[in-house]
């Protein structure tokens, strides 16, 4: 699916909004460990402290953030897995 604002392929959705952050952002690697490289996940979490940690937590894993907008509660991130090293 695209999303209309970027025309990105969105491979995956997770929701994890309203779950605590050391698990939302444990859901989130989980995914993406899922995920072949350069895929992109939209991920929904919530606002505060999953918003100025995890974002943090994925790019120092080498994953990119596309996309950082508000979301009808919450914040919507589109991620894009990274480039594995061989």
């Amino acid at each position: 699916m695209s999303t209309p604002l970027t025309g990105l392929r969105v491979d995956a959705s997770l929701d994890a909004r309203g779950i605590d952050r050391p698990e939302s952002y444990q859901k989130a690697v989980v995914q993406l460990q899922g995920m072949a490289e350069h895929e992109i996940l939209e991920l929904y979490i919530d606002e505060g402290e999953p918003l100025n940690t995890i974002p943090f937590g994925l790019r120092a894993e080498g994953h990119e953030i596309l996309v950082s907008e508000p979301a009808t509660t919450g914040v919507r991130l589109l991620v894009r897995k990274r480039a594995l090293i061989t």
